[in-house]
């Protein structure tokens, strides 16, 4: 009886469905796949937003996203797995992962390689394997750089020994490994050199021939105190110079364009509120540089041992060179890294900063008005947010 009523059922409630409803046409047929290519040169709006995907290493990918847009903000990714380096090139349509692989996914042999993507597809057009010791940490944008006119690139190996490896952008080759015991990291110095900071405070810089051999090296004096005031190794270059922020509040400013690297004189963020509220930076990329001449340090109040890693509430903007404090911007709450963008068609700068929810808060980076929070699952762990 069930099953009789149940067909019962279905047959009155076929009748009931319209003629119209049983006769339209059949949707076209899609072309599988669908590819669509973006234009070689991005908006200045458009940012690089890196996921080192902390659950699942070997999945990590790099998000170019659209900060302008409050709709469909996300317009691809490249893979960038391993605690992986991203770079993007200015003078070829071409983007880079330094990055690991495995033979069997998560284990089995070790490959590192360089992996070229073509900026418009987003595909992989080429790659340059690396000895097997490239430095894994989670994302740091001075363990893969490249010489000013970009033919030649530097990756940071540990494995604990510390070394660079030259590679030869336009050739995809590697060149040399230039041993660098007790240093790390790299700034490209001069035309065809790189420095790097050293565990006594010194920083140690080498100059490189045609045959990527070393030519010549120095070695500063120790200029960074380990123990009471340590430099972050992250940086903002606003023109030719690059600064970099202390634990305590000082900025250092070294000029890389030389042969070898000019240290000059550093200077404090606002020092009355330092002291008197105990402010520091804080966060991952906790500096920013805009080509407008300003500097932007995430800061946190109560400064503690150790809470250089907690991120952020405010954002401090100070004059580059005369180190004048311009503005604070309050965020909407704690951030754990910034950038700033170049001005976009409609001259607006972009200050973004991810929250710690994992998403990227969005202020007008010339009065701190908050514009626009992006939800997109573009991202998983956006530790470093790279501009164009």
């Amino acid at each position: 009886m069930r099953i009789q009523a149940l067909i019962a059922i279905i047959g009155f409630t076929l009748i009931g469905i319209p003629a119209r409803a049983s006769a339209s046409e059949p949707l076209p047929t899609e072309p599988i796949p669908v590819s669509v290519q973006l234009d070689a040169e991005y908006p200045n709006s458009w940012v690089y937003v890196h996921d080192f995907n902390f659950a699942a290493l070997v999945d990590g990918k790099v998000a170019i996203l659209n900060v302008a847009e409050d709709s469909r903000p996300y317009k691809g990714h490249v893979d960038a797995g391993q605690f992986a380096s991203f770079l993007a090139a200015k003078s070829r349509s071409e983007l880079y992962a330094a990055q690991t692989f495995m033979s069997r996914r998560t284990y089995g042999e070790r490959i590192d390689a360089i992996t070229i993507f073509d900026r418009k597809s987003l595909s992989p057009i080429g790659e340059i394997v690396l000895p097997p010791r490239r430095m894994q940490v989670v994302t740091h944008t001075n363990a893969f750089q490249m010489t000013p006119d970009e033919s030649w690139g530097f990756v940071v190996n540990f494995t604990p020994a510390s070394s660079v490896t030259v590679v030869d952008m336009e050739a995809r080759q590697v060149l040399q490994e230039i041993p660098n015991p007790a240093c790390t990291f790299v700034f490209p110095t001069g035309r065809r050199g790189f420095s790097s900071f050293c565990s006594d405070g010194a920083l140690v810089t080498y100059q490189l021939d045609d045959e990527a051999k070393v030519a010549n090296s120095t070695r500063s004096k120790a200029f960074i105190d380990i123990d009471a005031d340590p430099l972050y190794m992250k940086n903002a270059v606003i023109d030719g110079v690059t600064y970099f922020p202390s634990f305590q509040g000082r900025i250092k400013p070294i000029d890389f364009r030389g042969e070898a690297p000019k240290l000059l004189e550093s200077w404090e963020l606002a020092p009355a509120t330092l002291a008197a509220e105990r402010w520091a930076p804080g966060g991952w990329q906790v500096i920013a540089g805009g080509d407008d001449g300003r500097l932007y340090v995430l800061m946190h109040r109560d400064a503690s041992e150790g809470s250089h890693k907690y991120g952020g509430t405010e954002v401090w903007v100070h004059e580059a060179v005369s180190g004048k404090q311009l503005s604070r911007y309050r965020l909407k709450g704690f951030s754990s890294s910034i950038a700033v963008t170049s001005p976009d068609q409609g001259g607006k700068r972009y200050l973004v900063a991810t929250n710690a929810d994992q998403e990227l808060d969005i202020y007008d980076a010339a009065d701190g008005t908050h514009l626009r929070t992006l939800h997109v699952n573009a991202s998983a762990n956006p530790i470093v947010v790279t501009t164009r």
